[in-house]
């Protein structure tokens, strides 16, 4: 089954902001493809790799919220296919469905990937009931943990029912589809739990919703200025806290996060998981759109008052200041969409008039109707305010590296050109042999490295105090508060102590880290480049006039994103009771909930160091590694072409290099 024509270009519309940027790639990837031609071979092959990055871009955009808010049916309705992924699901579904849209894909290419949850994911549910089994096991809350154990047994019983003897063979496995259609993406994201019943439909549907972790759909786009990539989440709602986790990860592949709201519910405190999550985000990575306008009696005069009360919600919990906050409504887009007006319902279309009145203006004068119902659904306000984050994130921090690799390469070949002498035939010396600069890009290298090396060291070293003195102090913070909390009101009544203070703590710690590492990649990159472009400047008597060798950017620092997962003071209800409650004695409070803490506390701590300092580090390591090695390549096979240096030619020693010239 195709989507109609008309839907799919009418959807795309929708990101026509990403024109500009796809333009200057262009550009940039005609420039690489002239010294593509070039006959010195290293030359040619790093334009080719560039140009392969150019056309494998792929801004990343992640949709997050509540349960029920229309994330499916907005996300289907942005990509003109309105009835794609199924959008009234059971809410258990715990699967990311990636769309991976590209104008560089043919008719043909269009493809399918599900993964299952691994055999060690599935146990850690199964054994452990995930998260929330992890923190009752800890605050010894025996009836809450056989709460869980029970809807986990079934889950497992009725997934064994649907798939037999198959169902230990599947985990871990992945599913591939050179084709797809609405009914195959049922089968794996439509969770089973005799849905087929209740929905009329086959055996098939939902067949492996219970173990799909994740879904990859690859759409040819031919309309659309560049390749992009929909991440729909499930709501962040969820007994196991299996999707939180899960759209932390996808949090983490993305620099730009759509909260969607609904507009019946939008924003209160009870949404405090979604808040923690996008407040570990830069606000402008981050859009609000609250969805589901068209269910509301009088959207012109709620919309106001809903923006209000979110912004007072997001300051009063710490949310993320100055984020865009859309209002519209997939519905209607959906609709617009596939042209299919009569069937949105009487109250939707008077809401859509009075928004309509409310909005409208002489612009939209021309416009069909289909265009002016598009136009209010708000998709195409979204899509553009996607198109300016791409722009100014991951279009940006492409085009900066594009601009330096291509200005290296420019360096490159004009070192080539200076090889050759008035006739054409004719090749130049140079003033280092292969060897010796073989043995200068090996001292650069070990001396970048190590320096790159010993600062990280100290980045890593300061990080661990820091955030272990932001632990310490919590603990004795919220000990304290305990204390005072006993002597006033005895152990009678229940108290609670919210840990946002440790995660802005812990924020600020991971700010200096990605501050003080970044200094060290700047510095030791910096240094590098310079060395090398003092050896091209030696070893081919460069001119002055002939670009300097500029060094990589810096690597994008991951987000904290899972200082924004669930630990037990989070959660306000009848098992931190019961935890309470079979406390005896002030002693046994405070050592109890000491260590209850310390090890709620320990694994963020934990992966904030692993999952996110770590990798920027290693990316920093890459970035130098592969910088060096594409300079040394291009030295090398450039000194390939050139005849021996006269004898009376001497290499300085690499540490004074820069100092001799």
């Amino acid at each position: 089954m195709t989507r109609p024509e008309q839907s799919r270009q009418t959807a795309l519309t929708a990101f026509d902001g990403l024109n500009g940027l796809a333009t200057r790639l262009n550009a940039l990837d005609q420039s690489f493809a002239e010294i593509g031609q070039s006959s010195e071979a290293p030359l040619a092959k790093q334009a080719r790799d560039q140009r392969a990055r150019i056309r494998a871009f792929e801004a990343s955009v992640t949709m997050i919220g509540q349960v029920k808010a229309g994330k499916t049916t907005l996300v289907n309705a942005m990509i003109g296919w309105p009835d794609l992924l199924p959008a009234d699901v059971n809410p258990w579904t715990s699967v990311v469905t990636s769309l991976h849209l590209s104008p560089h894909l043919q008719a043909h290419d269009r493809r399918a990937a599900f993964r299952f949850f691994t055999d060690d994911e599935w146990n850690h549910l199964i054994r452990q009931g995930g998260r929330v089994g992890e923190m009752a096991a800890r605050a010894g809350a025996a009836d809450e943990m056989e709460k869980v154990r029970a809807q986990l047994d079934e889950m497992r019983e009725k997934s064994r029912a649907r798939l037999g003897r198959k169902f230990h063979m599947l985990l871990g496995q992945t599913h591939e589809y050179e084709r797809f259609d609405e009914e195959l993406i049922k089968r794996y994201v439509c969770l089973g739990d005799d849905f087929w019943e209740e929905a009329g439909g086959t055996r098939e549907q939902g067949r492996f919703a219970d173990i799909t972790r994740s879904a990859d759909l690859w759409l040819p786009t031919p309309d659309l200025p560049l390749g992009l990539c929909i991440r729909d989440t499930p709501g962040v709602n969820d007994t196991f806290m299996i999707r939180e986790q899960i759209t932390i990860n996808a949090l983490r592949g993305s620099r730009l996060c759509v909260v969607v709201l609904s507009a019946a519910q939008a924003l209160s405190s009870v949404d405090l998981g979604l808040i923690r999550l996008i407040s570990n985000v830069r606000a402008r990575e981050v859009i609000i759109f609250v969805n589901r306008i068209d269910e509301l009696p009088d959207p012109a005069r709620a919309v106001p008052e809903i923006r209000k009360s979110i912004l007072a919600t997001l300051e009063r919990f710490d949310g993320p200041k100055d984020a865009e906050i859309l209002f519209g409504s997939g519905y209607w887009a959906s609709h617009a969409a596939s042209g299919s007006f009569d069937a949105l319902g009487e109250d939707s279309a008077q809401a859509l008039i009075g928004w309509a009145e409310a909005q409208l203006n002489g612009d939209l004068a021309q416009l069909s109707p289909q265009e002016i119902i598009w136009h209010l659904s708000g998709v195409p306000a979204l899509g553009q305010a996607i198109a300016a984050r791409v722009e100014e994130s991951t279009g940006a921090k492409l085009e900066e590296s594009l601009q330096v690799a291509l200005g290296n390469l420019q360096t490159g070949a004009q070192a080539h050109d200076s090889l050759r002498g008035p006739d054409a035939a004719e090749v130049q010396s140079i003033n280092m042999s292969a060897q010796e600069i073989l043995q200068s890009f090996e001292q650069i290298e070990d001396r970048a490295s190590a320096a790159l090396e010993s600062r990280l060291a100290k980045a890593h070293e300061v990080f661990a105090g820091r955030s272990d003195n932001a632990q310490r102090a919590f603990l004795g913070r919220a000990t304290k508060s305990l204390v005072k909390h006993l002597e006033q009101f005895g152990e009678g009544e229940v108290w609670t102590y919210d840990p946002s203070g440790l995660r802005m703590l812990l924020r600020s710690a991971y700010k200096v880290f990605v501050q003080g590492a970044g200094k060290a990649g700047t510095d030791v990159f910096q240094t590098a480049a310079s060395d090398i472009d003092a050896l091209y400047r030696h070893a081919f008597g460069l001119s002055p006039e002939v670009r300097s060798i500029a060094p990589p950017p810096l690597p994008t620092a991951p987000a904290p994103v899972n200082l924004g997962q669930t630990i037990a003071l989070d959660l306000r209800g009848g098992w931190w009771s019961r935890f309470w409650r079979r406390q005896r004695g002030y002693e046994a409070f405070s050592q109890d909930f000491a260590r209850l803490i310390h090890e709620e506390t320990k694994p963020v701590v934990d992966t904030l160091h692993h999952q996110s300092a770590a990798p920027y580090s290693r990316a920093m390591r890459t970035a130098l590694a592969e910088f060096i090695q594409g300079q040394r390549d291009i030295v090398l096979g450039l000194a390939g072409q050139a005849t021996a240096p006269p004898p009376v030619s001497k290499l300085q020693p690499q540490d004074n290099l820069r100092h001799a010239l």
